[in-house]
């Protein structure tokens, strides 16, 4: 997939929005990451909303210092390390002191395919290179030093290609990885997209 010469960043505004409302129009636009080896980008195709003060699954539901970056106004990047060598990455959205955030789960790369493969000790396939949280923020070069970074300036932000995304093409599921424990495990809030079919 190349980039149209039509492909605009996406606006403020995009972000200013429940996180229940927007998450699924994530899909289908580009992630896209300044490197100073270049421009890495995928078509986002897995996304988790996690609207605050539903349930006790949001950690941003109460404000410290690692989530103080999820009350601000949407549009920045939420950031954290997890088991001490993941970084995964969620986009706030909308309004100050509404610590809402759509979580990105997976894209597929479409840019500097060279420069993420180069990020892994071992060579790995395409598929395999932006397909998990953590595998897509590795890939990305996306770590906390881009906590609270501007989605509409130029290190990480989204791209709008156009790409049309048929609503019966997103599957809805529960949310990766949450305890039964936690009230809201079980709420359908992961959206992504159906894999093509080959043939």
């Amino acid at each position: 997939m190349v980039r149209p010469a039509s492909a605009t960043r996406v606006r403020g505004d995009f972000y200013l929005r429940p996180a229940i409302d927007c998450a699924t129009e994530f899909l289908g636009k580009v992630l896209v990451r300044r490197t100073a080896g270049g421009r890495v980008a995928g078509v986002i195709r897995d996304v988790e909303s996690y609207p605050a003060f539903v349930d006790d699954v949001h950690h941003g539901n109460k404000r410290t210092p690692r989530t103080t970056v999820m009350w601000e106004a949407g549009g920045v990047a939420y950031v954290y390390l997890v088991y001490g060598m993941w970084h995964q990455f969620a986009a706030v959205v909308n309004q100050a002191d509404v610590p809402d955030v759509v979580f990105i789960r997976g894209v597929v790369p479409v840019e500097g395919i060279d420069l993420m493969t180069a990020q892994w000790d071992k060579p790995r396939a395409v598929t395999n290179l932006t397909n998990s949280p953590g595998k897509l923020c590795k890939s990305f070069q996306i770590t906390t030093d881009l906590y609270g970074a501007d989605l509409t300036a130029d290190e990480l932000f989204l791209e709008d290609w156009g790409i049309p995304i048929n609503p019966a093409d997103i599957h809805t599921t529960t949310r990766v990885g949450i305890s039964t424990q936690h009230d809201g495990h079980d709420a359908p809030l992961r959206y992504h997209l159906t894999p093509k079919r080959s043939g």
